[in-house]
């Protein structure tokens, strides 16, 4: 029981250690600090999904190719 009672109670002053911190960190910060921060995080979320959207539409036009040159050559057009 005790062993259960200290784990939680260093999981809570872990938390509330990180949350202060945290809160002091975000605190200092002015509103144009704050603004550079969330468009950074703007710009790369924009990019990882860009790539990601970009991969997706190469993989569907490469089965459409696929399809549109099994419809017209048959099925063993890509064999030597």
């Amino acid at each position: 029981m005790s062993n259960t009672t200290e784990s939680v109670g260093i999981a809570v002053g872990k938390t509330g250690a990180y949350g202060g911190a945290a809160t002091a960190a975000v605190s200092g910060l002015t509103l144009s600090e704050i603004g550079v921060m969330v468009g950074i995080v703007v710009a790369v979320l924009g990019l990882l999904l860009g790539q990601f959207w970009s991969w997706r539409r190469d993989r569907r036009e490469e089965r459409e190719m696929e399809a549109r040159m099994h419809h017209k050559y048959g099925t063993g057009w890509g064999e030597p």
